[in-house]
């Protein structure tokens, strides 16, 4: 009885390394595949947006191209005109900060007037300043 115990234990132990070892390369190889197709889904995402970026700045070139041909084809008044349109919309929003800044200062309006008139414009000015000192700074860098 001994010996028969003693030969299913031998076996039993002599297979289990193979086993132990099967189970653990499976378990790596489902590891494995699952980063293969993670891997696979971030290329798959990083070439989407290189496309996005891409076609964006594409889109952006054949806008510039556009603009040139218009302004060579365009009056000097109209290309003034045209050329005003930010600076002056820049103006007037910045008018109005400093408009609503001294009526508050000197009591004509007081704080919540101030915030009820300034406040759903406030980020358009925002955006307004940011993008000229942004394009400045880009200009600087660009030299």
């Amino acid at each position: 009885m001994l010996t028969l115990l003693g030969s299913v234990l031998g076996f039993v132990t002599s297979t289990g390394p193979g086993i132990f070892k099967q189970i653990m390369d499976s378990r790596q190889d489902v590891k494995d595949k699952e980063h293969e197709l993670a891997l696979m889904a971030q290329q798959s995402k990083d070439r989407r947006d290189e496309a996005v970026i891409t076609s964006a700045g594409d889109a952006n070139v054949a806008v510039q191209e556009s603009t040139q041909e218009l302004t060579k084809r365009g009056s000097l008044w109209t290309v003034n005109l045209a050329a005003s349109v930010r600076p002056i919309i820049t103006y007037c929003f910045f008018f109005e900060f400093v408009l609503l800044t001294v009526l508050s200062s000197f009591g004509y309006i007081d704080q919540a007037q101030f915030n009820q008139i300034f406040e759903p414009v406030s980020g358009i000015f925002a955006t307004i300043i940011s993008f000229w000192f942004g394009q400045r700074l880009v200009s600087k860098w660009a030299k």
